[in-house]
């Protein structure tokens, strides 16, 4: 049987095959690029673990800065905690964990995830960034961090606030 210029049914039906597994494979690579840095440089793909922050020090207009950056080490949602950073803070997010420099302590988080993997609230001294604030530091001029920890002593009775630490934290020294 001929079909369309001599081809036959069974060649047209073998274009069409192709030309849809060609469109499949366009829109899963225009997918996957969607899933930005995080994914790629941290393999967050096929249950492989990665290490992930979410600094909230630095965040975009509408987020509310804080002077902690928290990481998550060894989980399978690198990913999803990069956008979840991002949506939900507008802070900054990043493979690999957070940066330890001007770190005061930190709380070992003691929830069970999963995947087994762990996480830190880090805080941070932000006294350079709330000065380069100067003295227009709030809504219009920049960070306010307000009741930040500043000592090892803030950053125990952080961690040991149930209303923020339902399940419970640790202090963690960097």
């Amino acid at each position: 049987m001929e079909w369309r210029n001599g081809e036959s049914a069974l060649q047209l039906r073998t274009m069409r095959a192709r030309a849809w597994s060609l469109l499949a494979l366009a829109l899963t690579a225009a997918g996957c690029a969607t899933l930005g840095s995080i994914a790629v440089e941290a393999g967050d793909f096929a249950g492989a673990k990665a290490d992930a922050h979410c600094d909230r020090r630095y965040v975009t207009d509408g987020g509310q800065p804080a002077a902690f950056c928290q990481e998550v080490v060894a989980t399978v949602a690198a990913a999803e905690f990069a956008d979840d950073c991002r949506a939900k803070h507008q802070a900054t997010a990043a493979p690999g964990l957070c940066p330890r420099e001007r770190i005061i302590a930190g709380c070992k988080l003691l929830e069970k995830h999963d995947d087994e993997s762990v996480a830190w609230d880090w805080y941070y001294d932000v006294s350079e960034i709330v000065a380069e604030a100067g003295a227009f530091a709030g809504p219009d001029g920049g960070p306010t961090f307000e009741s930040r920890p500043r000592t090892l002593m803030d950053v125990a009775a952080t961690c040991a606030d149930v209303t923020r630490y339902e399940e419970g934290a640790e202090l963690a020294k960097p």
